[in-house]
């Protein structure tokens, strides 16, 4: 037989294996402090932008406005000039300028102080708007620093041109021998193109024209032959008065 009884069969009892694996706590997230800070880079990227262009349309237009009333009063059609983007934004500018102090001068201790405090609030609605839970210090400190700032850079080209204007007036007493003036009065003289010396006072000139004023009349001339073009008699319009009837 295949079974032999005298075959021991031997069994061994081994201990089982137990594997434990220890149960995984959850990673809580830490939440966000209520108190931190946030600053919205893209919508104070934007807002510059808008400011910018704002600012530049406001200048243009403003000296495009002052040119065209200012040029009326001589007869001057602003379709007949050249007048270039910078042009525009110089006369807006001073125009500005000129306006605020005329307007700050009126109160006297003041005013400065006042056109100041405007550009410190411009300034503090723009840190308000870009961020969130800032403290109120921290917001006046910001703004007060960038609002005089802006202050500084708004009062910096008058401050050139005035420095340029007292250069000029010291140079001219220089060369002729004479005190130095408060201001100058200029003449120009025009030949034309028939031998006309024309002397007045220059209203404008430009790539293609120049203007002059001799006694009342506005003389349009050609800049490249001395032509004239046309003469503008200018007269004072009396005030309209009002027939009983």
């Amino acid at each position: 037989m295949f079974w032999n009884r005298e075959k021991r069969v031997k069994v061994e009892l081994t201990t089982p294996i137990n594997i434990s694996i220890p149960p995984l706590h959850p990673v809580r997230e830490v939440p966000a402090d209520p108190q931190e800070v946030k600053t919205n880079t893209d919508l104070a990227f934007k807002l510059v932008v808008y400011g910018a262009v704002f600012l530049q349309s406001a200048l243009v237009v403003t000296g495009y406005s002052v040119l065209l009333a200012y040029y009326e009063q001589f007869g001057i059609d602003t379709n007949e000039l050249t007048l270039s983007t910078p042009t525009l934004l110089l006369y807006g500018y001073v125009n500005i300028f000129t306006g605020a102090l005329s307007a700050a001068s009126r109160i006297p201790i003041f005013g400065p102080a006042l056109l100041a405090l405007l550009f410190i609030g411009v300034a503090a609605i723009f840190i308000g708007l870009i961020t969130k839970r800032l403290k109120a210090q921290v917001i006046i400190g910001l703004s007060t620093w960038i609002g005089f700032s802006m202050f500084v850079v708004f009062l910096a080209p008058a401050a050139g041109v005035k420095k340029g204007v007292n250069m000029g007036l010291e140079k001219f007493g220089e060369y002729a021998g004479q005190p130095v003036p408060t201001a100058l009065e200029t003449i120009h003289s025009v030949t034309t193109d028939k031998g006309q010396k024309l002397t007045g006072h220059l209203i404008l000139a430009d790539t293609k024209n120049t203007f002059l004023l001799v006694n009342g009349t506005v003389f349009k001339i050609d800049g490249s032959t001395g032509r004239v073009i046309r003469e503008t008699d200018l007269r004072a319009e009396e005030p309209k008065t009002k027939s009983n009837k």
